[in-house]
């Protein structure tokens, strides 16, 4: 029986208008089987639900950050990745069939590929004992359905997704943190093989025709044909060649890329955390709750100099919003 409804290709100016259609599908897919979801970020870095910004995000990153509506680990995103999603039915929904699914479709692009035990998907290296991730997956449930989306690195840039990820040292940190592993791209064993191209083929291999296009841009911008508050997508949901449409409401995408692009869900969403600043012999912690710095009190009691440290610090930074800055100015930039 075939599982998947239909797929589309999107095609979107930046990722936050995928992270809020991806949210919308959630909501407003009654399909009985799976919806497939093709596309390509530019350079950025997407962060899990429940993940500390800091801790997972370089200090050196050049790309934008954004938090998505699902867990999971943070993923580099570039123009040699391809993201894959599927909308699936809640009464359906099977981490292991889903993955196991996508690794087939993968292995049949010319490398065998396996799912691994916390959801990413990995082939063998030359040396029969590494594994290289090729796929890191993350989950969102909601009512109705679940988002079961994840990468697949095909000629990304390694180095960037290197130099991006891995953050400051954290602790009484409650955030689900990213498992490192060896990323690979599937271009290192196809080396012919295009982001293009590997849509095309999965969609081929899953569906058994392309993917559609769905140009959210045109959408975001009043082209869509017909009304402007809604974009209409198509299935052939079980009705042979009748197709059944569905839309898409601007004003609940308007909102949910709202929420996704606040301040408050990308930093503010980070559970609390301390971390240990120190100049000279003085030693502080301080903790940061919502992405505010909330209290500041010397990591030694007892410890003179650390409690005139932490004094000074409180005072002048108390409710400032955290950042990598912050950091080295608590350390660098208060004389006692």
């Amino acid at each position: 029986m075939q599982m998947i409804a239909q797929a589309y290709k999107v095609v979107a100016d930046n990722p936050l208008d995928i992270i809020a259609f991806e949210e919308c599908l959630v909501n407003v897919w009654t399909g009985n089987k799976m919806m497939l979801l093709f596309y390509v970020n530019p350079p950025s870095v997407i962060i899990g639900r429940n993940q500390n910004y800091w801790r997972e995000v370089s200090p050196l990153c050049k790309v934008p950050v954004y938090r998505r509506s699902s867990g999971g680990g943070a993923v580099y995103h570039d123009a040699g990745n391809l993201n894959w999603a599927l909308i699936v039915p809640r009464v359906l929904h099977s981490q292991h069939d889903e993955l196991s699914l996508m690794a087939k479709a993968i292995s049949e692009l010319g490398v065998y590929a396996r799912p691994g035990d916390r959801g990413g998907i990995f082939v063998a290296m030359g040396d029969g004992e590494t594994q290289g991730k090729i796929s890191g997956t993350a989950r969102r449930f909601g009512t109705r359905n679940v988002l079961h989306h994840g990468t697949l690195l095909v000629a990304a840039d390694l180095q960037a997704l290197c130099a991006s990820l891995g953050g400051i040292r954290v602790f009484e940190d409650l955030s689900i943190a990213s498992v490192p592993a060896y990323p690979v791209n599937l271009s290192r064993f196809v080396p012919s093989l295009s982001v293009d191209e590997a849509a095309s083929r999965l969609s081929v291999s899953l569906l058994g025709m392309e993917p559609r296009l769905a140009k959210l841009d045109e959408f975001l911008n009043g082209h869509v044909s017909g009304t402007l508050r809604h974009l209409s997508l198509k299935s052939f949901e079980d009705f042979g060649d009748d197709e059944v449409a569905f839309c898409i409401d601007r004003e609940d995408f308007d909102a949910f890329r709202d929420r996704f692009g606040s301040s408050d869900w990308l930093l503010g969403q980070s559970p609390p955390f301390s971390i240990v600043v120190s100049q000279r012999r003085a030693r502080a912690i301080v903790r940061v709750v919502q992405g505010k710095i909330a209290e500041i009190c010397p990591l030694e009691t007892g410890d003179h100099a650390s409690a005139e440290y932490a004094d000074m610090l409180q005072r002048r930074f108390l409710g400032v919003q955290f950042d990598f800055k912050v950091k080295e100015m608590l350390e660098g930039n208060i004389h006692i």
